[in-house]
């Protein structure tokens, strides 16, 4: 069976689709997948995708163009299309004129009812889960085993050994700590200058190589960074410069990564990178939903937080999760993996 999964919104949302992606096609479908045309580069040389599509260049103007998607999937050969995450209404559309036989929608809401697919609860708020489970319901409807819960990120032999020759020379014979102190908006998150003065913390009482990770606009969060960590030999700030692919190898290197609710915390899952992670403890934002799957974990969640009172407003945990409280953390996974 000729499958089409989509899945158009960020890293970590179709990170956590690759286990149903994976249960299809070990079940014995041909899998192809459409995302956002940068995160392409995510199923190079997958042993469970045939083909990846952009959206960009398969429907250009999406989601205001919706009809080209639709012209796009009426000309395929697919029977089986699987939206992932489809609360947009105009890809419900683009579906319901695409003349696929079956068509299966999570979280796909009236619009998916009205456009005719087979939809699915998610039960998230009834029955929290990792994500990645709930989605794979979509198979258990096909009645396909599942395929384990963990992500998956092919990196190759050489892209791993590259991952050395990205890392300054003297981080060769270091435990490396990984510190991704952003999270785009998505989720609550701590305070860059806690970030800062846990990379103190790191640098005073351990002899680690520090790699902190970010796009060129989280940059503006070392503004509040402590010079001497800034110009330390053993930090290396590799905001901006980094690939999907090179930064899912350089986090494969990695002891510990510490990071938020955000798309670097499931590429160290899919590689098996231990995390420790701040996480909000409200449905459906916390680490029962959202967490790594794939690797150790520790995390940290302060005692209140606004969504807790049902506001949808993300915080910095006001206060209530120290840089000592992560390094504690961190040793912890340390000490295990002596």
């Amino acid at each position: 069976m000729k499958t089409l999964v989509v899945r158009l919104d960020h890293l970590g949302d179709v990170l956590l689709t690759t286990p149903l992606i994976r249960s299809l096609a070990v079940g014995g479908h041909t899998v192809d997948v459409l995302v956002q045309d940068t995160l392409r580069p995510l199923f190079q040389g997958s042993a469970f995708v045939q083909e990846c599509y952009g959206i960009e260049a398969v429907a250009p103007g999406f989601p205001a163009r919706w009809w080209p998607l639709a012209r796009w999937l009426r000309g395929s050969d697919y029977d089986l299309l699987i939206l992932a995450y489809a609360r947009e209404r105009r890809l419900c559309l683009a579906s319901l004129a695409s003349g696929i036989k079956r068509r299966i929608a999570m979280w796909s809401g009236v619009w998916g009812r009205l456009t005719g697919h087979e939809c699915l609860p998610s039960h998230i708020l009834d029955n929290p889960r990792p994500v990645s489970e709930i989605l794979l319901e979509c198979s258990r409807a096909l009645e396909l085993p599942d395929q384990g819960l963990k992500p998956d990120f092919a990196l190759t032999v050489i892209e791993h050994e590259q991952a050395w020759a990205l890392l300054p020379t003297s981080f060769r014979d270091r435990r490396l700590i990984g510190i991704h102190p952003g999270s785009a908006g998505n989720a609550c998150n701590l305070p860059s200058n806690v970030y800062s003065e846990l990379a103190r913390l790191l640098l005073d009482q351990t002899d680690c190589g520090l790699v902190v990770t970010g796009t060129v606009a989280e940059k503006q969060l070392l503004s509040q960074w402590d010079p001497d960590v800034l110009q330390s030999d053993r930090v290396w700030i590799s905001m901006g410069e980094l690939g999907l692919r090179e930064l899912a190898s350089v986090i494969s290197k990695l002891e510990v990564f510490v990071c938020s609710s955000t798309g670097p915390l499931h590429v160290a899952s899919a590689v098996g990178t231990a995390t420790v992670s701040p996480f909000c403890p409200a449905v459906p934002v916390n680490a029962t939903i959202w967490g790594n799957v794939g690797a150790p974990s520790r995390v940290v969640e302060p005692r209140t937080c606004p969504r807790l009172e049902g506001k949808s407003i993300n915080c910095n945990f006001q206060g209530q999760i120290s840089a000592a409280r992560l390094l504690e953390e961190i040793n912890g996974l340390l000490r295990v993996q002596a």
